[in-house]
């Protein structure tokens, strides 16, 4: 099977999931190794976001005000 194909059929077969399991799915793909982060991120742009999303509510993230501010500062 060729990988075009394998990630035409993840796809498909994420696509039929409910979300919560989905990101779970994806998250437990992820974690197996490097190489498979790697793969998932590449291949599925769309869903490894959904998965490790951070918004701007939770520590670590930043509001609109704070990236500009790092913008800004980044270009003096």
């Amino acid at each position: 099977m060729s990988a075009k194909d394998l990630t035409k059929a993840v796809a498909q077969r994420f696509a039929g999931m409910g979300k919560r399991e989905r990101i779970a799915k994806i998250r437990k793909l992820a974690a197996a190794s490097p190489a498979d982060a790697k793969f998932v991120r590449e291949s599925f742009p769309e869903l490894y976001r959904e998965a490790f999303v951070t918004s701007s509510r939770v520590a670590g993230g930043r509001s609109a005000a704070g990236r500009r501010r790092a913008r800004g500062a980044a270009t003096r």
